[in-house]
């Protein structure tokens, strides 16, 4: 754990720079930029905040913060690890040193997600006055709940997804995040409850207390289901440590050769 600690306060210091802050900004500052031009573009038309439905902002900024911003990321910042060593060519390194390649993973992944939380909260605080929603407290606590566990279990799924192919980890991170997060959530069948947007999707609409129309409430009922909120957080914890424990199994079996480094 010593090893892991020093590799997390390691990348930590080395995000404390120019182009890390500046990515930073863009993060907290996505959210802002979206709602905001949201509500210029209303009162711009002559419409009312005060008559747009709750509904509107809540899943505006679900779309927005637990979702886009934490994917994007924990996107950019875990699925490059094990590239990153290839390229810098210090992977020969890490694999001599006992639990080198693992203390790296860990504290990368660590580094990582208290890294993108702080952002996203940050715009989600900012947003929420600036939709002038209802209940905006109720909104704030449901959604910085939601981006608690939506950061953790993105990370863990781009980790495995670039421990097993480093090389084209980005490419299979978009394309997994475009066809399972995207498409398959909504797909009313097993597979679809092992993508992290449903249970999110479920969270939202008790923490937020949203009310769907009629028409919606069938289909809703039919992808989601009947499960309490507990469920969906245990299992959204759960996925953490379970896909942290396949990368580092994966870590181990695989081997990077010299060859490997130089294509990279």
């Amino acid at each position: 754990m010593g090893n892991v600690g020093a590799v997390f306060l390691f990348e930590w210091k080395q995000s404390l720079t120019v182009p890390r802050m500046a990515w930073w900004l863009v993060l907290a500052g996505f959210p802002v930029f979206i709602i905001g031009l949201i509500r210029f573009t209303i009162e711009f038309g002559g419409g009312s905040m005060e008559l747009t439905p709750r509904e509107f902002w809540i899943w505006f900024l679900f779309a927005l913060c637990p979702m886009l911003v934490s994917m994007l990321g924990t996107m950019l910042w875990v699925t490059p690890v094990i590239s990153a060593e290839l390229e810098r060519r210090s992977w020969v390194y890490l694999s001599v040193r006992p639990n080198g390649g693992t203390a790296m993973l860990l504290g990368k992944y660590l580094a990582a997600v208290t890294w993108v939380i702080p952002p996203v909260l940050v715009g989600l605080a900012i947003a929420i006055p600036l939709s002038k929603a209802s209940d905006g407290w109720q909104i704030w606590w449901g959604m910085t709940r939601l981006v608690c566990l939506s950061t953790p279990a993105f990370a863990a799924v781009y980790l495995v997804l670039g421990t097993v192919m480093p090389r084209r980890g980005l490419v299979l991170a978009v394309a997994y995040s475009l066809i399972f997060e995207l498409v398959i959530c909504f797909v009313p069948a097993v597979i679809s409850k092992l993508t992290v947007h449903l249970h999110l999707m479920a969270l939202v609409m008790r923490w937020c207390e949203l009310e769907l129309p009629p028409w919606m409430r069938e289909g809703a009922g039919k992808l989601i289901g009947n499960s309490p909120p507990w469920e969906h957080v245990a299992i959204l914890l759960m996925y953490p440590p379970i896909l942290l424990a396949v990368s580092v199994a994966i870590l181990r079996a695989g081997e990077f050769s010299s060859a490997a480094e130089s294509d990279v």
